[in-house]
Protein backbone atom coordinates (compact mmCIF):
# COMPACT_ATOMS: atom_id res chain seq x y z
CA UNK A 1 0.00 0.00 0.00
CA UNK A 2 2.81 2.27 0.89
CA UNK A 3 4.38 1.65 -2.47
CA UNK A 4 1.22 2.44 -4.27
CA UNK A 5 0.87 5.69 -2.46
CA UNK A 6 4.41 6.65 -3.31
CA UNK A 7 3.79 5.81 -6.90
CA UNK A 8 0.74 7.97 -6.92
CA UNK A 9 2.56 10.82 -5.35
CA UNK A 10 5.38 10.39 -7.79
CA UNK A 11 2.98 10.46 -10.67
CA UNK A 12 1.41 13.53 -9.19
CA UNK A 13 4.74 15.18 -8.96
CA UNK A 14 5.66 14.28 -12.52
CA UNK A 15 2.27 15.44 -14.00
CA UNK A 16 3.07 17.97 -16.68
CA UNK A 17 2.00 21.55 -16.14
CA UNK A 18 -0.85 22.99 -18.21
CA UNK A 19 0.37 24.86 -21.25
CA UNK A 20 0.14 28.64 -20.94
CA UNK A 21 -2.22 30.28 -23.45
CA UNK A 22 -0.30 31.93 -26.23
CA UNK A 23 -0.49 35.72 -26.28
CA UNK A 24 -2.55 37.27 -29.04
CA UNK A 25 -0.47 39.17 -31.48
CA UNK A 26 -2.18 42.37 -32.58
CA UNK A 27 -1.76 42.80 -36.29
CA UNK A 28 -1.78 46.21 -37.80
CA UNK A 29 -3.98 45.02 -40.65
CA UNK A 30 -7.07 43.86 -38.80
CA UNK A 31 -9.80 41.80 -40.40
CA UNK A 32 -11.98 44.13 -42.49
CA UNK A 33 -15.42 45.00 -41.22
CA UNK A 34 -17.79 43.66 -43.84
CA UNK A 35 -20.66 45.88 -42.66
CA UNK A 36 -18.82 49.09 -43.49
CA UNK A 37 -17.78 47.78 -46.89
CA UNK A 38 -21.32 46.70 -47.62
CA UNK A 39 -22.68 50.15 -46.69
CA UNK A 40 -20.05 51.85 -48.86
CA UNK A 41 -20.95 49.57 -51.76
CA UNK A 42 -24.65 50.43 -51.45
CA UNK A 43 -23.89 54.17 -51.38
CA UNK A 44 -21.67 53.83 -54.46
CA UNK A 45 -24.40 51.96 -56.32
CA UNK A 46 -26.95 54.68 -55.48
CA UNK A 47 -24.59 57.40 -56.71
CA UNK A 48 -23.85 55.50 -59.92
CA UNK A 49 -27.56 54.94 -60.55
CA UNK A 50 -28.19 58.63 -60.07
CA UNK A 51 -25.50 59.48 -62.59
CA UNK A 52 -26.42 57.03 -65.33
CA UNK A 53 -30.22 57.00 -65.11
CA UNK A 54 -32.13 58.89 -67.78
CA UNK A 55 -33.48 62.24 -66.57
CA UNK A 56 -37.20 62.83 -66.62
CA UNK A 57 -38.29 64.62 -69.72
CA UNK A 58 -38.57 68.34 -69.12
CA UNK A 59 -41.35 70.33 -70.79
CA UNK A 60 -40.33 71.50 -74.23
CA UNK A 61 -41.87 74.92 -73.72
CA UNK A 62 -44.41 76.80 -71.67
CA UNK A 63 -47.33 75.37 -73.63
CA UNK A 64 -46.27 71.79 -72.81
CA UNK A 65 -45.92 72.70 -69.14
CA UNK A 66 -49.33 74.32 -69.04
CA UNK A 67 -50.97 71.41 -70.87
CA UNK A 68 -49.41 68.96 -68.41
CA UNK A 69 -50.64 70.94 -65.41
CA UNK A 70 -54.13 71.21 -66.89
CA UNK A 71 -54.35 67.40 -67.19
CA UNK A 72 -53.03 66.90 -63.65
CA UNK A 73 -55.47 69.44 -62.20
CA UNK A 74 -58.45 67.84 -63.93
CA UNK A 75 -57.48 64.30 -62.95
CA UNK A 76 -56.45 65.06 -59.36
CA UNK A 77 -58.43 67.93 -57.77
CA UNK A 78 -56.56 69.55 -54.86
CA UNK A 79 -58.00 69.51 -51.36
CA UNK A 80 -58.63 73.22 -51.48
CA UNK A 81 -61.23 72.73 -54.20
CA UNK A 82 -63.76 71.29 -51.75
CA UNK A 83 -63.11 74.15 -49.35
CA UNK A 84 -63.83 76.67 -52.05
CA UNK A 85 -66.97 74.77 -53.02
CA UNK A 86 -68.11 75.01 -49.40
CA UNK A 87 -67.60 78.77 -49.58
CA UNK A 88 -69.98 78.92 -52.53
CA UNK A 89 -72.62 76.88 -50.70
CA UNK A 90 -72.43 78.94 -47.52
CA UNK A 91 -72.22 82.31 -49.25
CA UNK A 92 -75.83 83.28 -48.61
CA UNK A 93 -75.59 82.26 -44.96
CA UNK A 94 -72.42 84.26 -44.37
CA UNK A 95 -73.97 87.35 -45.97
CA UNK A 96 -76.74 87.30 -43.37
CA UNK A 97 -74.18 87.48 -40.56
CA UNK A 98 -72.30 90.56 -39.42
CA UNK A 99 -71.65 92.41 -42.68
CA UNK A 100 -69.54 95.02 -40.91
CA UNK A 101 -66.80 92.46 -40.25
CA UNK A 102 -63.85 93.15 -42.59
CA UNK A 103 -63.20 90.41 -45.12
CA UNK A 104 -59.78 88.98 -45.81
CA UNK A 105 -58.18 90.62 -48.81
CA UNK A 106 -55.78 88.55 -50.89
CA UNK A 107 -53.51 90.89 -52.80
CA UNK A 108 -52.77 89.84 -56.32
CA UNK A 109 -49.56 87.89 -56.65
CA UNK A 110 -47.86 89.19 -59.73
CA UNK A 111 -47.99 86.88 -62.72
CA UNK A 112 -46.07 88.86 -65.30
CA UNK A 113 -47.06 88.75 -68.92
CA UNK A 114 -44.59 86.43 -70.62
CA UNK A 115 -43.61 88.04 -73.90
CA UNK A 116 -42.33 85.84 -76.68
CA UNK A 117 -39.50 87.78 -78.28
CA UNK A 118 -39.74 88.01 -82.07
CA UNK A 119 -36.68 86.93 -84.05
CA UNK A 120 -34.05 89.64 -84.22
CA UNK A 121 -33.95 91.59 -87.44
CA UNK A 122 -30.63 91.58 -89.28
CA UNK A 123 -28.57 94.61 -88.37
CA UNK A 124 -28.69 97.18 -91.18
CA UNK A 125 -25.44 98.19 -92.85
CA UNK A 126 -24.22 101.80 -92.91
CA UNK A 127 -25.19 103.91 -95.93
CA UNK A 128 -22.58 105.26 -98.31
CA UNK A 129 -20.25 107.54 -96.38
CA UNK A 130 -21.59 106.42 -92.98
CA UNK A 131 -19.51 104.86 -90.23
CA UNK A 132 -20.85 102.40 -87.67
CA UNK A 133 -21.28 105.31 -85.26
CA UNK A 134 -23.37 107.25 -87.79
CA UNK A 135 -25.57 104.17 -88.15
CA UNK A 136 -25.87 103.76 -84.36
CA UNK A 137 -27.05 107.36 -83.97
CA UNK A 138 -29.58 106.88 -86.76
CA UNK A 139 -30.93 103.67 -85.17
CA UNK A 140 -31.22 105.27 -81.70
CA UNK A 141 -33.06 108.27 -83.15
CA UNK A 142 -35.47 105.93 -84.93
CA UNK A 143 -36.16 104.07 -81.66
CA UNK A 144 -37.10 107.38 -80.04
CA UNK A 145 -39.24 108.46 -83.03
CA UNK A 146 -37.06 111.48 -83.76
CA UNK A 147 -37.77 112.61 -87.36
CA UNK A 148 -34.70 112.12 -89.54
CA UNK A 149 -35.24 115.59 -91.03
CA UNK A 150 -34.83 117.16 -87.58
CA UNK A 151 -31.34 115.73 -86.97
CA UNK A 152 -28.42 117.98 -87.89
CA UNK A 153 -24.93 116.62 -88.74
CA UNK A 154 -21.92 118.91 -89.02
CA UNK A 155 -18.23 118.04 -89.59
CA UNK A 156 -15.49 120.44 -88.48
CA UNK A 157 -11.97 119.08 -88.82
CA UNK A 158 -11.89 115.80 -86.90
CA UNK A 159 -15.09 116.53 -84.99
CA UNK A 160 -18.47 115.29 -86.19
CA UNK A 161 -21.34 116.89 -84.29
CA UNK A 162 -24.91 115.61 -84.20
CA UNK A 163 -27.70 117.82 -82.84
CA UNK A 164 -30.81 115.85 -81.90
CA UNK A 165 -34.04 117.52 -80.66
CA UNK A 166 -36.03 115.74 -77.94
CA UNK A 167 -39.74 116.24 -77.25
CA UNK A 168 -40.02 117.01 -73.52
CA UNK A 169 -43.58 115.64 -73.40
CA UNK A 170 -42.45 112.24 -74.69
CA UNK A 171 -39.27 111.67 -72.68
CA UNK A 172 -36.60 113.42 -70.66
CA UNK A 173 -33.00 113.95 -71.74
CA UNK A 174 -31.68 111.31 -69.33
CA UNK A 175 -33.75 108.61 -71.00
CA UNK A 176 -32.72 109.76 -74.50
CA UNK A 177 -29.12 109.87 -73.31
CA UNK A 178 -29.36 106.25 -72.14
CA UNK A 179 -30.76 105.02 -75.47
CA UNK A 180 -28.12 106.78 -77.60
CA UNK A 181 -25.27 105.74 -75.29
CA UNK A 182 -26.37 102.10 -75.37
CA UNK A 183 -26.64 102.00 -79.16
CA UNK A 184 -23.26 103.69 -79.67
CA UNK A 185 -21.45 101.41 -77.21
CA UNK A 186 -22.89 98.36 -78.95
CA UNK A 187 -21.24 99.65 -82.11
CA UNK A 188 -17.83 99.77 -80.43
CA UNK A 189 -17.81 103.44 -79.44
CA UNK A 190 -16.19 104.56 -76.19
CA UNK A 191 -17.61 107.44 -74.13
CA UNK A 192 -14.77 109.92 -73.50
CA UNK A 193 -16.73 112.43 -71.46
CA UNK A 194 -20.16 113.97 -71.01
CA UNK A 195 -21.62 117.33 -70.02
CA UNK A 196 -25.19 118.08 -69.08
CA UNK A 197 -27.52 120.75 -67.76
CA UNK A 198 -31.30 120.96 -67.45
CA UNK A 199 -31.89 121.64 -71.16
CA UNK A 200 -28.96 120.03 -72.98
CA UNK A 201 -26.78 116.90 -72.77
CA UNK A 202 -23.51 116.55 -74.69
CA UNK A 203 -21.83 113.16 -75.12
CA UNK A 204 -18.38 112.81 -76.70
CA UNK A 205 -17.50 109.43 -78.23
CA UNK A 206 -14.59 107.93 -80.08
CA UNK A 207 -13.62 104.65 -81.70
CA UNK A 208 -10.19 103.11 -82.16
CA UNK A 209 -10.71 102.56 -85.87
CA UNK A 210 -11.71 106.22 -86.41
CA UNK A 211 -9.71 109.41 -86.13
CA UNK A 212 -12.87 111.51 -85.89
CA UNK A 213 -14.47 112.34 -82.56
CA UNK A 214 -18.26 112.31 -82.31
CA UNK A 215 -20.09 114.99 -80.34
CA UNK A 216 -23.75 114.14 -79.70
CA UNK A 217 -25.87 117.06 -78.48
CA UNK A 218 -29.35 116.27 -77.13
CA UNK A 219 -31.60 119.23 -76.42
CA UNK A 220 -35.27 119.99 -75.78
CA UNK A 221 -37.32 121.19 -78.76
CA UNK A 222 -40.96 120.14 -79.08
CA UNK A 223 -41.86 122.41 -82.00
CA UNK A 224 -40.95 119.86 -84.69
CA UNK A 225 -43.30 117.29 -83.15
CA UNK A 226 -46.41 119.49 -83.21
CA UNK A 227 -47.03 118.74 -86.88
CA UNK A 228 -47.69 115.09 -86.08
CA UNK A 229 -51.37 114.38 -86.74
CA UNK A 230 -51.63 110.69 -85.79
CA UNK A 231 -53.41 111.08 -82.46
CA UNK A 232 -53.50 107.78 -80.60
CA UNK A 233 -56.01 106.44 -78.08
CA UNK A 234 -55.39 104.45 -74.91
CA UNK A 235 -57.62 102.74 -72.33
CA UNK A 236 -56.41 102.33 -68.75
CA UNK A 237 -57.94 99.72 -66.43
CA UNK A 238 -57.12 99.86 -62.70
CA UNK A 239 -57.40 96.46 -60.98
CA UNK A 240 -58.12 95.30 -57.41
CA UNK A 241 -60.78 97.75 -56.22
CA UNK A 242 -63.13 96.72 -53.42
CA UNK A 243 -60.61 96.42 -50.60
CA UNK A 244 -58.88 99.82 -50.46
CA UNK A 245 -60.06 102.45 -47.97
CA UNK A 246 -62.73 105.02 -48.92
CA UNK A 247 -60.11 107.79 -48.58
CA UNK A 248 -57.79 106.18 -51.11
CA UNK A 249 -60.77 105.33 -53.30
CA UNK A 250 -61.70 109.02 -53.48
CA UNK A 251 -58.23 109.75 -54.80
CA UNK A 252 -58.70 107.32 -57.68
CA UNK A 253 -62.22 108.64 -58.31
CA UNK A 254 -60.64 112.04 -58.99
CA UNK A 255 -58.90 110.59 -62.07
CA UNK A 256 -60.37 111.06 -65.56
CA UNK A 257 -63.70 109.25 -65.79
CA UNK A 258 -62.44 107.45 -68.90
CA UNK A 259 -60.27 105.33 -66.60
CA UNK A 260 -61.99 101.97 -65.96
CA UNK A 261 -62.15 100.29 -62.52
CA UNK A 262 -61.96 96.48 -62.11
CA UNK A 263 -63.62 95.55 -58.81
CA UNK A 264 -63.30 92.36 -56.76
CA UNK A 265 -66.67 90.76 -55.91
CA UNK A 266 -67.63 90.37 -52.24
CA UNK A 267 -65.06 92.69 -50.67
CA UNK A 268 -65.72 95.23 -47.93
CA UNK A 269 -65.97 98.26 -50.22
CA UNK A 270 -67.06 96.57 -53.46
CA UNK A 271 -70.61 97.98 -53.34
CA UNK A 272 -69.39 101.45 -52.37
CA UNK A 273 -66.89 101.50 -55.24
CA UNK A 274 -69.51 100.41 -57.78
CA UNK A 275 -71.97 103.00 -56.57
CA UNK A 276 -69.52 105.93 -56.63
CA UNK A 277 -68.06 104.93 -60.00
CA UNK A 278 -71.55 104.52 -61.47
CA UNK A 279 -72.56 107.97 -60.20
CA UNK A 280 -69.64 109.40 -62.18
CA UNK A 281 -70.61 107.51 -65.31
CA UNK A 282 -67.34 105.57 -65.01
CA UNK A 283 -67.17 102.08 -66.55
CA UNK A 284 -66.42 99.13 -64.27
CA UNK A 285 -65.50 95.45 -64.65
CA UNK A 286 -65.88 92.47 -62.33
CA UNK A 287 -62.35 91.40 -61.39
CA UNK A 288 -62.89 87.62 -61.37
CA UNK A 289 -60.31 85.42 -59.56
CA UNK A 290 -59.09 82.54 -61.74
CA UNK A 291 -56.68 79.66 -61.16
CA UNK A 292 -52.97 80.51 -61.60
CA UNK A 293 -50.06 78.22 -62.34
CA UNK A 294 -48.89 76.97 -58.94
CA UNK A 295 -52.36 76.68 -57.37
CA UNK A 296 -53.05 76.01 -54.48
CA UNK A 297 -49.65 77.30 -53.29
CA UNK A 298 -50.56 80.55 -55.05
CA UNK A 299 -54.06 81.49 -53.94
CA UNK A 300 -56.18 83.63 -56.29
CA UNK A 301 -58.77 84.24 -53.56
CA UNK A 302 -62.24 83.07 -52.72
CA UNK A 303 -64.77 81.93 -55.31
CA UNK A 304 -62.12 81.54 -58.02
CA UNK A 305 -62.78 79.86 -61.34
CA UNK A 306 -60.81 76.57 -61.20
CA UNK A 307 -59.99 73.92 -63.78
CA UNK A 308 -61.88 71.28 -61.80
CA UNK A 309 -65.12 73.25 -61.98
CA UNK A 310 -67.84 72.00 -64.27
CA UNK A 311 -69.66 74.26 -66.71
CA UNK A 312 -72.57 74.41 -64.28
CA UNK A 313 -70.29 75.51 -61.42
CA UNK A 314 -68.65 78.20 -63.53
CA UNK A 315 -72.04 79.46 -64.70
CA UNK A 316 -73.33 79.58 -61.12
CA UNK A 317 -70.31 81.56 -59.90
CA UNK A 318 -70.33 84.09 -62.74
CA UNK A 319 -74.10 84.52 -62.69
CA UNK A 320 -73.94 85.34 -58.98
CA UNK A 321 -71.20 87.91 -59.62
CA UNK A 322 -73.17 89.52 -62.46
CA UNK A 323 -76.36 89.60 -60.36
CA UNK A 324 -74.51 91.24 -57.46
CA UNK A 325 -72.67 93.73 -59.71
CA UNK A 326 -75.15 94.73 -62.46
CA UNK A 327 -73.39 98.06 -63.17
CA UNK A 328 -70.29 96.29 -64.51
CA UNK A 329 -70.06 96.03 -68.30
CA UNK A 330 -68.11 92.76 -68.15
CA UNK A 331 -65.23 90.95 -66.49
CA UNK A 332 -61.46 90.63 -66.55
CA UNK A 333 -59.36 87.91 -64.94
CA UNK A 334 -57.46 88.25 -61.65
CA UNK A 335 -54.42 85.93 -61.99
CA UNK A 336 -55.67 83.03 -64.14
CA UNK A 337 -52.39 82.10 -65.84
CA UNK A 338 -53.62 78.49 -65.91
CA UNK A 339 -57.40 78.91 -66.23
CA UNK A 340 -57.09 81.22 -69.26
CA UNK A 341 -55.07 78.56 -71.11
CA UNK A 342 -57.86 75.94 -70.90
CA UNK A 343 -60.33 76.15 -73.83
CA UNK A 344 -63.02 74.20 -71.91
CA UNK A 345 -62.96 76.58 -68.94
CA UNK A 346 -62.93 79.64 -71.19
CA UNK A 347 -65.81 78.31 -73.31
CA UNK A 348 -67.89 77.96 -70.13
CA UNK A 349 -66.98 81.51 -69.11
CA UNK A 350 -67.87 83.00 -72.52
CA UNK A 351 -71.21 81.18 -72.69
CA UNK A 352 -72.30 82.81 -69.45
CA UNK A 353 -71.05 86.24 -70.50
CA UNK A 354 -72.89 85.97 -73.80
CA UNK A 355 -76.14 85.11 -72.02
CA UNK A 356 -75.83 88.33 -70.01
CA UNK A 357 -74.43 90.47 -72.86
CA UNK A 358 -71.18 91.22 -71.00
CA UNK A 359 -67.71 91.98 -72.42
CA UNK A 360 -64.44 90.23 -71.63
CA UNK A 361 -60.96 91.70 -71.11
CA UNK A 362 -58.08 89.22 -71.12
CA UNK A 363 -55.54 90.53 -68.59
CA UNK A 364 -52.96 88.32 -70.34
CA UNK A 365 -51.05 87.10 -67.32
CA UNK A 366 -49.52 84.53 -69.68
CA UNK A 367 -48.66 84.61 -73.37
CA UNK A 368 -50.34 81.23 -73.99
CA UNK A 369 -53.78 82.45 -72.97
CA UNK A 370 -56.61 81.34 -75.29
CA UNK A 371 -59.23 83.53 -73.61
CA UNK A 372 -59.33 86.28 -76.24
CA UNK A 373 -59.58 83.83 -79.14
CA UNK A 374 -62.35 81.84 -77.42
CA UNK A 375 -64.24 85.08 -76.74
CA UNK A 376 -64.01 86.05 -80.40
CA UNK A 377 -65.32 82.67 -81.51
CA UNK A 378 -68.18 83.05 -79.04
CA UNK A 379 -69.06 86.35 -80.78
CA UNK A 380 -68.82 88.50 -77.68
CA UNK A 381 -67.03 91.83 -77.48
CA UNK A 382 -63.52 91.12 -76.23
CA UNK A 383 -60.29 92.97 -75.52
CA UNK A 384 -56.79 92.08 -74.39
CA UNK A 385 -54.22 93.85 -72.25
CA UNK A 386 -51.10 95.18 -73.99
CA UNK A 387 -48.98 96.27 -71.02
CA UNK A 388 -48.86 96.45 -67.21
CA UNK A 389 -47.90 100.01 -66.25
CA UNK A 390 -46.69 99.30 -62.69
CA UNK A 391 -44.56 96.20 -63.26
CA UNK A 392 -41.96 95.53 -61.93
CA UNK A 393 -42.11 98.77 -59.91
CA UNK A 394 -43.30 102.39 -60.06
CA UNK A 395 -40.08 104.38 -60.31
CA UNK A 396 -39.17 106.96 -62.91
CA UNK A 397 -37.17 104.59 -65.10
CA UNK A 398 -40.14 102.20 -65.28
CA UNK A 399 -42.39 105.07 -66.35
CA UNK A 400 -39.99 106.09 -69.11
CA UNK A 401 -39.64 102.51 -70.36
CA UNK A 402 -43.40 101.88 -70.33
CA UNK A 403 -44.14 105.18 -72.06
CA UNK A 404 -41.62 104.38 -74.77
CA UNK A 405 -43.18 100.92 -75.18
CA UNK A 406 -46.66 102.44 -75.56
CA UNK A 407 -45.36 104.81 -78.21
CA UNK A 408 -43.83 101.87 -80.09
CA UNK A 409 -47.09 99.89 -79.83
CA UNK A 410 -49.08 102.83 -81.17
CA UNK A 411 -47.07 102.67 -84.40
CA UNK A 412 -48.35 99.19 -85.19
CA UNK A 413 -51.88 99.28 -83.73
CA UNK A 414 -54.65 101.82 -83.52
CA UNK A 415 -55.31 101.49 -79.80
CA UNK A 416 -53.44 100.47 -76.63
CA UNK A 417 -54.96 98.89 -73.50
CA UNK A 418 -53.00 99.11 -70.25
CA UNK A 419 -53.56 97.71 -66.74
CA UNK A 420 -52.30 99.00 -63.40
CA UNK A 421 -53.30 98.58 -59.72
CA UNK A 422 -54.75 100.60 -56.84
CA UNK A 423 -52.94 99.08 -53.85
CA UNK A 424 -51.62 102.29 -52.27
CA UNK A 425 -51.31 106.06 -52.62
CA UNK A 426 -47.89 105.79 -54.29
CA UNK A 427 -49.54 103.96 -57.18
CA UNK A 428 -52.14 106.72 -57.42
CA UNK A 429 -49.42 109.41 -57.65
CA UNK A 430 -47.57 107.31 -60.25
CA UNK A 431 -50.73 106.87 -62.36
CA UNK A 432 -51.54 110.59 -62.25
CA UNK A 433 -48.07 111.41 -63.55
CA UNK A 434 -48.31 108.70 -66.20
CA UNK A 435 -51.65 110.00 -67.50
CA UNK A 436 -50.21 113.52 -67.67
CA UNK A 437 -47.26 112.28 -69.73
CA UNK A 438 -49.56 110.32 -72.05
CA UNK A 439 -51.67 113.41 -72.75
CA UNK A 440 -48.59 115.50 -73.50
CA UNK A 441 -47.47 112.78 -75.90
CA UNK A 442 -50.74 113.15 -77.82
CA UNK A 443 -52.68 110.20 -76.43
CA UNK A 444 -56.41 110.43 -75.74
CA UNK A 445 -58.02 108.40 -72.95
CA UNK A 446 -61.16 106.53 -73.96
CA UNK A 447 -63.35 104.08 -71.99
CA UNK A 448 -63.25 100.39 -72.81
CA UNK A 449 -66.68 100.38 -74.49
CA UNK A 450 -65.46 102.82 -77.16
CA UNK A 451 -62.64 100.57 -78.37
CA UNK A 452 -63.31 99.11 -81.87
CA UNK A 453 -65.71 96.24 -82.33
CA UNK A 454 -64.43 92.69 -82.01
CA UNK A 455 -63.07 91.02 -85.09
CA UNK A 456 -64.34 87.53 -85.90
CA UNK A 457 -61.49 85.27 -87.10
CA UNK A 458 -61.63 84.28 -90.77
CA UNK A 459 -61.46 80.57 -89.86
CA UNK A 460 -63.59 79.49 -86.90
Amino acid sequence: MAKIKKKTVARAKTKPKAKAKPKRIKHKNRRPRLGLYLLAAIISMVIMWGLIREPQEAPQDLQDMVAKEIIERKESPPKETKAQADVLKTKDKSNKKDKSKPKTVIEEIAEPVIVTQPPEKPKPTPKTGETELDLAIRLAADKLSVPASAIRRKKTGEVIQYSVPVDRSLMDLTYANMIFKGELERSGAVLHRGMDDSNKHTLIFGQKALSDEYHLVLYYDSSIYKSKTNQQTITIVVDDFGAISPELLDGFLALDTQVCFAIFPDEKYSALTRQKASNQGRETLIHVPMEPIGYPRIDPGKNAILLQHTEAQIKKTLTQFITDMPECIGINNHMGSLATTDPDVMNSVMKTLKEHNKVFLDSRTTNVSVAYQVAQKSHIKAFRNDIFLDSPNINQSTMEAKLNRIIQLSKSQNHVIAITHCHNRDKLVYLKAFISRLKKAGFTLIPLSEVGEYEVPEIL
